[in-house]
């Protein structure tokens, strides 16, 4: 049986870009499962942030661009403020999951922010990385303008805030362990054998 992680990620959050590298690398090499959990770092009606390092630990040059460099991992520190509404590209996230490209969409969501600088809050963005995934790019510009997903994604959320009891991301959630902040490629390995070795003793 496939162990199973579910992450929990706003496409704003750096940290949450640069966990899915170990997380992916994880992932190929011991064959688990990856359950993406939308999390929204700034839902409205909430004032937008202005500036990413806003809900940063840390300032930038000390967090995230040395993590990034350890990790040979290209990430462009936003310019332009304020940070953008991510709810239109989780909605399209859950479209992207009904027809079996979530992964794919996740990282490009991601790459298109975080490498390409591109406001993912607009409809034409997203759309453009939904053409890119052989995803009906018509279909899907309707869908964000009807708000085809909007429930669903709220949903999603309310399961994010109340029932998993998520407060930051990125948080990783193997079994009865959960793993908040970046997580190296030790830790999800470790979490993973903690998790296994306590199932089999179960039997």
């Amino acid at each position: 049986m496939k162990a199973h992680i579910e992450f929990y990620f706003d496409f704003v959050c750096p940290l949450c870009f640069l966990a899915t590298k170990p997380l992916r690398e994880v992932i190929k090499e011991q064959k688990a499962e990856i359950e993406w959990k939308p999390f929204e770092l700034c839902p409205e009606p909430t004032e937008q942030m202005e500036q990413i390092e806003d809900f940063l630990e840390r300032p930038w040059n000390q967090s995230i661009a040395p993590l990034a460099q350890q990790l040979h991992v290209e990430i462009n520190m936003p310019e332009s403020p304020p940070v953008p509404r991510t709810h239109l590209a989780h909605e399209g996230f859950h479209f992207a999951k009904k027809h079996g490209q979530e992964s794919a969409y996740v990282d490009a969501v991601f790459k298109a922010y975080w490498e390409d600088e591109k406001d993912i809050s607009q409809i034409e963005v997203l759309a453009e990385i939904a053409d890119s995934l052989h995803l009906d790019k018509e279909i899907f510009i309707r869908i964000l303008k009807d708000r085809t997903f909007e429930q669903v994604h709220k949903d999603s959320l309310v399961h994010a805030y109340e029932d998993a009891h998520v407060t930051k991301v990125p948080t990783l959630k193997i079994g009865s362990r959960v793993l908040q902040g970046f997580a190296s490629k030790e830790t999800i390995e470790k979490a993973l054998f903690h998790e296994r070795s306590a199932k089999d003793r179960e039997k």
